[in-house]
């Protein structure tokens, strides 16, 4: 089951690993995202953030729906991280759960501006949001586990 789609640009890092793994008691991580499936140095970086005892995946996005529709995950507590809002929305238009998004991480950039502390986004990041919050899905702004949650539709409209 998924607990999770985190959208972090830095993917797997240790406040991702070891901080929401306390919260969330995951035993397994699918990252999905088509840049990171094709470089074998991140992912070999990756693997070497992950916690010891939890599984890995570092797969393209129709790869990791795939994955995350196999019956053998479905035991499993898995937590999703995305580079961004529209691998999110593409991966959640190829899988049956809804699952709360968390918006995470993503960094300074040129044409992002800032949406809350630790989030910078541009129009076209925040409508893939959009679109994700008039589909049902809940979305929360939360860097780390131990920081309050921030509801999207309200930094929304100040952004």
């Amino acid at each position: 089951m998924i607990q999770r789609i985190r959208i972090d640009d830095r993917l797997l890092h240790g406040q991702v690993a070891f901080s929401w793994k306390l919260k969330l008691g995951f035993n397994a991580i699918v990252i999905a995202s088509d840049k990171a499936a094709a470089d074998p140095m991140r992912r070999q970086v990756m693997k070497m953030c992950c916690p010891e005892g939890v599984k890995l995946a570092v797969r393209t996005v129709e790869d990791a729906a795939d994955l995350l529709k196999n019956s053998r995950l479905k035991p499993m507590k898995v937590f999703v991280v995305c580079p961004d809002p529209q691998t999110a929305r593409l991966l959640l238009r190829l899988i049956p759960d809804r699952p709360v998004v968390n918006l995470g991480g993503m960094q300074a950039a040129e044409g992002r501006r800032v949406f809350s502390r630790m989030v910078y986004m541009n129009d076209e990041e925040a409508a893939a949001l959009d679109e994700l919050a008039a589909e049902g899905v809940t979305i929360e702004v939360q860097e780390v586990p131990t920081t309050a949650v921030q509801d999207y539709r309200r930094l929304r409209e100040k952004f």
